[in-house]
């Protein structure tokens, strides 16, 4: 690259003026409130001086509203000061990129054979930052109309003027023309050094510190391009500070499409990979940009890149993690996609662009029709965002049923790190076709697979019986409880499969789901299904329907009509003597869950009142005993009816508090050891 380290002469400045080229200080003369400017580019080089005579800089005072102008965007338009960095790399790469279209064109210019880059110096002596480029430059007609006058874009004019023409602008970043002007945030005092490209050009020094206006003179020697130095605020000085400004221009400015050098050192080494085709893109490159973005040290488990014009122009490519630290699940701050427009930085981690359950990707999505504020760094409200996370959210969805088809195995392990995401995104969507995409997704364990081997959805729809419209599922902690449970009793002997569900987010996901491909989705303890047929075993008749009611009737008055919603008898199992169903089960235990402590007493009877229907096994020995023993023994026969409630409540997992059964389980032990225990008479006998 071409050294910018070269002597200059500045108008109006004598021999005695000469300064090392790395800095522009103001002084003050005594009688006057001109600055005198001395320029410095490199250390040890002295300032070449004409001994013809040099006009005197030529003062501009900004207007009142330029000035008012001014002052909002030096102080109040960007959330944070390092966004000048941004800017100005911005407005240097646009310079370039200006450059190049020139000589695509056939014009001519200085110095054709440089290799177009932007360079950053810093001086922690003289506190200053100097940011340069080698690009087009300005004619003192163009720093006049491009400085001195706020929210004017330079580059806004060249798109207009080069797209009329046909030219491709689609790499010119500025449009608003007041990205120059945030240097002022960190700068008392601002120089620009600028000649313009064309073959002859004079050059130019501008000065200013933002409130008095500015001067312009002539200055001779100057390489083709522009230099901006900035004598620093004492409030600023993190910007001299190498490891700083490395890490704003990393941020920001990574894939800008020029070298950007600091101190002589290239900081932009990793493409801006989504601008390729992905075919060309090894695996490496990948793995170094995902590392960028997001900070970690692994690869990522997936990678998808993909480009669109419609419904709006997007180029994204975004990365899946191997796993996901347990407290980044709480604190999502650490994942998300940046948003890039032309390939410059607005806004890392935009939680806009992406639904919450999808906030563990990490990438990037750069996009030329995003509706930015004044200072490039906030997005506005627009219909534009909407499409982009639509599009960004159905791609990501496709891409995923894709890798589950492709590579089961390896969708297993993301299921497991990621698979809660993909609940949070079936309970907060509102779109049920979007909930039917996702529930495409899950996986489960099923009744007709082998412990840890999980299916799909559309795997228990493509092998249930011809007829059957509901798919069963049943919540447990385990697989060996879900297999004992009285409501998978039935269901198995009719040879229909189960999915099993081990944590209350995928009850609650199946809940919110409602139905799937026109199935609904049914929990096992709300299952409509008809035991076989069986003949009668010696010992397991029936108690005579009439009996039965009555003791249906006992039952409820024994247990209390406050506390269950209905007895009656029922043939749904074989081997429990009572299982109790509820409507909207799910419903019913999250709202237990989440009950004020203060309130669960009363939420519990409540609901019990309102909801709980406890069938009794009319065939079953411990129902059929029952029924005599409330008349010999009605108190026993009380405490049995409200443990096998209870034990119904334990296996439907709406037990409040287990403890307040201890004290009448002891109760009903002793009262069987007493009567099986023998007296003395029966000992002598």
């Amino acid at each position: 690259r071409p050294s910018f380290f070269r002597m200059v002469n500045v108008s109006g400045l004598s021999r005695s003026n000469e300064l090392t080229i790395s800095m522009i200080a103001p002084a003050i003369t005594a009688g006057k409130q001109w600055y005198q400017r001395r320029v410095a580019i490199t250390a040890g080089t002295p300032i070449l001086s004409s001994s013809d005579p040099q006009p005197n800089p030529q003062k501009h005072s900004f207007q009142a509203e330029t000035r008012q102008l001014l002052d909002i965007v030096a102080r109040s338009l960007y959330s944070e000061r390092e966004v000048f960095l941004r800017e100005l790399v911005s407005n240097a790469a646009d310079a370039l990129e200006k450059l190049r279209y020139t000589q695509l064109k056939g014009e001519e210019i200085d110095d054709p054979s440089a290799t177009l880059h932007v360079e950053c110096s810093l001086s922690e002596s003289l506190n200053s930052l100097t940011i340069e480029d080698n690009g087009i430059g300005m004619t003192k007609e163009e720093l006049i109309a491009n400085l001195g006058t706020i929210a004017r874009s330079g580059s806004k004019e060249f798109v207009k003027t080069a797209g009329a023409d046909g030219g491709d602008t689609s790499n010119i970043i500025g449009q608003f023309g007041v990205g120059f002007y945030s240097a002022f945030m960190v700068g008392s005092h601002v120089t620009v050094l600028t000649r313009s490209a064309k073959p002859g050009s004079v050059g130019y020094v501008w000065n200013s510190n933002g409130e008095d206006g500015y001067d312009i003179q002539e200055a001779a020697g100057l390489p083709r391009g522009t230099r901006i130095v900035i004598q620093l605020k004492e409030d600023a000085l993190e910007f001299v500070k190498k490891d700083r400004v490395r890490e704003v221009l990393r941020k920001h400015s990574n894939f800008v499409g020029y070298p950007i050098y600091l101190d002589g050192v290239q900081v932009n080494t990793i493409e801006p990979l989504w601008t390729r085709k992905s075919s060309d893109i090894p695996d490496q490159e990948h793995a170094e940009l995902y590392q960028s973005l997001s900070g970690r040290k692994d690869n990522p488990m997936y990678t998808m890149q993909f480009a669109v014009e419609t419904p709006v122009s997007i180029k994204c490519v975004l990365y899946v993690p191997q796993f996901m630290p347990q407290l980044d699940i709480a604190n999502l701050k650490n994942f998300g996609i940046s948003l890039y427009c032309k390939k410059v930085m607005v806004q890392a981690q935009t939680p806009k662009l992406l639904p919450e359950w999808l906030m563990f990707l990490h990438g990037v999505v750069d996009s030329e029709d995003i509706p930015l504020n004044l200072s490039r760094e906030l997005l506005q409200e627009s219909v534009v965002i909407t499409k982009i996370k639509s599009v960004i959210t159905g791609k990501m969805i496709s891409y995923l049923n894709r890798q589950a088809k492709r590579d089961p195995g390896k969708y297993e392990e993301f299921y497991k790190e990621f698979g809660r995401f993909l609940r949070i995104g079936i309970v907060t969507t509102e779109s049920q076709t979007e909930k039917e995409d996702l529930a495409k997704l899950l996986r489960f364990e099923s009744s007709k697979e082998e412990k840890g081997t999980i299916i799909s959805l559309d795997q228990y729809i493509e092998r249930a019986p011809e007829g059957q419209k509901q798919v069963y599922y049943l919540s447990a902690p385990s697989r060996d409880m879900a297999m004992e449970s009285p409501y998978f009793e039935t269901l198995q002997q009719n040879d229909l499969e189960v999915l099993f569900t081990y944590n209350k987010e995928d009850d609650v996901v199946l809940f919110k789901l409602e139905n799937y491909k026109d199935r609904k989705l049914c929990t096992a303890e709300a299952a409509n299904v008809k035991p076989v047929d069986k003949p009668e075993e010696p010992g397991h008749e029936k108690l005579e329907k009439q009996e039965g009611n009555r003791l249906a009737t006992w039952f409820r008055d024994a247990l209390g009509r406050e506390n269950v919603k209905e007895v009656k008898m029922s043939d749904r199992q074989h081997s429990q003597p009572a299982v109790v169903t509820v409507e909207n089960l799910t419903t019913l235990r999250r709202y237990l869950e989440m009950a004020p402590p203060d309130q669960k007493e009363a939420s519990y009877k409540y609901l019990l009142h309102n909801s709980v229907v406890l069938e009794l096994n009319p065939t079953h020995p411990i129902i059929k005993q029952l029924a005599p023993l409330r008349e010999s023994n009605p108190e026993v026969a009380g405490l049995v009816a409200s443990q096998l409630f209870d034990n119904a409540l334990m296996n439907a997992d709406l037990v409040h508090d287990p403890r307040r059964m201890v004290g009448r389980i002891n109760k009903i032990l002793q009262a069987v050891t007493e009567s099986e225990v023998p007296t003395d008479a029966d000992v002598k006998e």
